[in-house]
């Protein structure tokens, strides 16, 4: 059994009325998982084979609420679940 622990990469945050949502995505054995966080409680779990199927999905969920007026709101570069330098 190969035992994979990634953290958590932060793709985006958006905030409404005080309410803050935030998508994470991280490696798992059986594929990559999408977790969308709310009040920093996971709200949904999606996985997927790919890594162009979960960022597509996570891009779709965050165009969905930015039309619907939520706003993004900057990730901090700083803790393992934030996003990456590149």
């Amino acid at each position: 059994m190969i035992h994979v622990q990634d953290q958590p990469t932060t793709l985006w945050k958006v905030r409404r009325d005080n309410i803050e949502v935030e998508c994470r995505v991280r490696l798992v054995p059986y594929g990559i998982e999408v977790d969308l966080m709310r009040a920093g409680a996971v709200a949904l779990t999606r996985t997927f084979e790919t890594d162009a199927e979960a960022l597509a999905w996570a891009e779709g969920k965050r165009s969905a609420r930015e039309a619907d007026g939520w706003q993004s709101v900057p990730i901090s570069a700083s803790g393992p679940a934030s996003r990456p330098s590149s």
